[in-house]
């Protein structure tokens, strides 16, 4: 499992952490997701202790990923202008056709966006 928690809430420094340990009264023990997995045994008895108030999430680890899971028939755009249509992925590529040319291609899963429902933009900041 993996844990973002607070390690300075002056700055708002967050980290990512394995969990080693986590108590019923909420006290995390994990190390960075940087290191080698929590269950080494080098691991098994260090990492840092983190308080309840400091933990901002609890997340399961997923062994596989879905490069935003877009699914076939749906309206992208590709490159951020081009208009395309999903047909498919192929590990971490999306094959798209252009429905003006009817041009088929594969394109990598970070340049598909899907096309927005509605003209509202939200800001996050």
């Amino acid at each position: 499992m993996i844990a973002v928690v607070r390690v300075s809430a002056k700055a708002g420094h967050i980290r990512a952490i394995r969990l080693i340990e986590k108590r019923h009264d909420g006290w995390l023990r994990g190390v960075p997701t940087t290191e080698t997995t929590a269950t080494t045994p080098s691991h098994r008895r260090g990492g840092t202790w983190y308080a309840p108030h400091n933990v901002i999430s609890l997340h399961e680890e997923t062994k596989s990923y879905d490069y935003n899971g877009i699914q076939p028939g749906e309206l992208v755009e590709y490159w951020a202008s081009h208009p395309a249509i999903i047909v498919s992925r192929q590990g971490a590529q999306y094959e798209v056709v252009d429905p003006a040319s009817g041009e088929a291609r594969l394109v990598p899963w970070e340049g598909v966006v899907p096309v927005m429902q509605t003209n509202e933009v939200m800001n996050v900041a």
